[in-house]
């Protein structure tokens, strides 16, 4: 009994795991994905300020590409204009406030909407000066980012 109770002590011994570099690395990331990540919803909102700017320099060198852009990044990309039909309601509101601030003389940036519980919105203005000093909106670009995504991309 003794003789046996050696052995099989010998024997999970000598079974001992044999994965390989690259296969612990592998199982090590999966851990890492999987696990709990406590961010901040300012952390969030710099991630999706970062991502959207991110994407818009894809998006100024590609115009053209939009679609490809959105299958790569895993995003929506919208063009709206003043007037224009279509958008969701929260990208309709932005560009009335976009206009309401280049009408009052303030300054117009990028911005981060929540949208729901699951994503969020970052909106980039393209405006100009006209020849009489006045500002005129040309449009808004509107990129629909994953909160999932901007979390799992954070680095903590």
């Amino acid at each position: 009994m003794r003789l046996l109770c050696i052995l099989i002590g010998f024997t999970l011994l000598g079974c001992g795991g044999s994965l390989s570099e690259e296969q612990r690395k592998q199982m090590r990331e999966a851990r890492e994905l999987k696990s709990i990540k406590k961010v901040s919803e300012a952390e969030i909102t710099e991630a999706a300020f970062a991502r959207g700017r991110e994407i818009m320099k894809d998006v100024v060198r590609f115009p053209k590409a939009i679609d490809s852009l959105e299958a790569v990044h895993q995003v929506r990309i919208s063009w709206l204009t003043p007037g224009m039909s279509g958008g969701t309601e929260v990208e309709q509101q932005l560009i009335d406030a976009y206009l309401n601030s280049i009408l009052s003389g303030a300054p117009v940036s990028d911005n981060v909407q929540r949208l729901g519980e699951d994503s969020l919105l970052y909106s980039k203005p393209v405006t100009r000066e006209l020849p009489d000093g006045t500002v005129s909106a040309d449009g808004v670009w509107n990129i629909s980012l994953s909160r999932k995504q901007l979390v799992l991309g954070i680095e903590k």
